[in-house]
């Protein structure tokens, strides 16, 4: 005999069909599983703007100004 550990309960009505049972288990896994494919889109989505945003925010050099200011003859600061 197999010991048989129960992970999920499932609200089947009483007297479905086996057939019910099964089709009530398998709309559970897919929904799972779509489920999680949607949160991971959302964690990608989320990584990529954030990316985004950090790129957009650079904070500028300091030095930037002084350098280009130099290079048409400008005395630095």
């Amino acid at each position: 005999m197999s010991a048989v550990a129960i992970t999920r309960t499932h609200a089947v009505p009483r007297g479905a069909t086996a057939l019910e049972r099964a089709s009530i288990r398998l709309a559970d896994a897919v929904t799972r599983w779509a489920m999680r494919r949607a949160e991971l889109r959302q964690e990608r989505r989320d990584a990529m703007l954030a990316a985004v945003q950090a790129e957009q925010t650079r904070k500028a050099d300091p030095r930037a100004a002084d350098h280009m200011l130099a290079q048409v003859g400008v005395i630095r600061r």
